[in-house]
């Protein structure tokens, strides 16, 4: 019996041994403090999780997070898949499939209408082969490079060559930034360390914006960009300067790797509010980086999106990444809740970056 797994739901006490675990699969390190928020401090719910265990060790997941969302009008409680894991060494072949049951199963149980994730090259291919899995569209990747020379680098071997040629490169890439500096008539740019009850009453003006959202209301938004653990972010605020109000807000971070990358988390204004206040803020976004010296910017956007056509303006292009797609799943599948073509369509939806438990 002791050879044998069991399959059970998350525990808030598997977080120890999910640590180790996902650090030894992904070679990532998240500690208990960034795994004890994701999993039990979002205001949607804690984790539901399908988990893996044998001797009493955890060794695989297919990870959950309820996530609210507004879909039409109404809002619903969804999953999204995250932190798929499995020691190979210590799981059966099939013991993937068992965990992807039983977080079906879960969600039946909750009675949550659908899942949706953001898959890897390898696992969408896996997911792919069950019907019930369907694809959205590519993540919406939109690059703009800012620093030529650590590229041009891996192609010149020749020391010092690719300094001089990154000067006129960089030269031209500049030309694409934002020539305008002032602040709208009439508003105010504020850097915030937390989101307050006037983001609540932006959500209010922006939830209809498009039909397919994560409520972004400041529990939320707080949990996502405030609470996490060892991560600061840069939030800056429009504000209409007499009353406070909020016209728009986007969120920055940088990471280096092997170059120096700056990542816009968050963007949301208006649809139909005035253009310049997502450029202001774009414009914002390209000044911190500059000063910050990354090489590289990456949002996710699509192409429906209001927001598109502001980041072309500013040289950043499309580059969809074969194999890491948004997947989404019904739960009930003889009577979805959410129609399967509306779900599936992604001029429907609205994503950033943040959206993602990954960037």
């Amino acid at each position: 019996m002791g050879e044998e797994l069991t399959f059970r739901r998350y525990q808030k006490a598997d977080i120890p041994q999910l640590s180790k675990l996902i650090k030894q699969i992904f070679g990532d390190e998240r500690n208990t403090q960034y795994l004890t928020w994701k999993y039990d401090k979002n205001p949607a719910g804690k984790a539901v999780s399908a988990i893996a265990e044998k001797e009493g060790e955890v060794i695989g997941q297919v990870g959950a997070i309820p996530l609210r969302f507004y879909i039409n009008g109404k809002e619903y409680l969804a999953t999204q898949e995250v932190d798929g894991c499995l020691d190979k060494d210590k799981g059966k072949f099939d013991t993937i499939f068992h965990l992807i049951r039983l977080r079906q199963k879960i969600n039946e149980e909750e009675n949550i209408p659908f899942t949706y994730f953001f898959s890897i090259a390898i696992s969408s291919k896996i997911a792919l082969r069950s019907e019930r899995n369907k694809k959205v569209c590519p993540t919406p990747v939109l690059v703009k490079i800012t620093d030529s020379e650590p590229f041009l680098n891996r192609k010149i071997p020749v020391k010092g060559l690719a300094k001089i040629l990154a000067l006129p490169a960089n030269y031209f890439l500049r030309l694409w930034y934002p020539s305008n500096k002032a602040l709208p008539k009439g508003t105010q740019l504020r850097e915030l360390e937390t989101f307050d009850a006037r983001f609540d009453s932006f959500w209010e003006r922006f939830k209809d914006d498009y039909a397919f959202m994560t409520v972004r209301d400041c529990a939320y938004l707080n949990w996502r960009y405030v609470q996490i653990p060892e991560r600061k972010y840069k939030i800056l605020a429009l504000e209409e300067k007499k009353t406070d109000e909020i016209l728009g807000f986007i969120v920055l971070c940088e990471s280096l790797k092997e170059i120096k990358i700056g990542r816009i988390l968050e963007i949301a204004t208006l649809k139909n509010g005035p253009e310049k206040a997502t450029r202001f803020l774009l414009g914002e976004a390209m000044r911190h980086f500059h000063k910050k010296r990354v090489s590289v910017i990456l949002c996710w956007m699509l192409p429906h999106c209001h927001i598109f056509k502001e980041l072309s303006r500013l040289g950043f292009q499309s580059r969809e990444n074969e194999g890491v797609d948004l997947i989404y799943r019904s739960t009930f599948v003889e009577n979805p809740v959410i129609p399967i073509d509306f779900a599936t369509n992604k001029e429907n939806w609205y994503i950033c970056m943040g959206d993602a438990d990954f960037y």
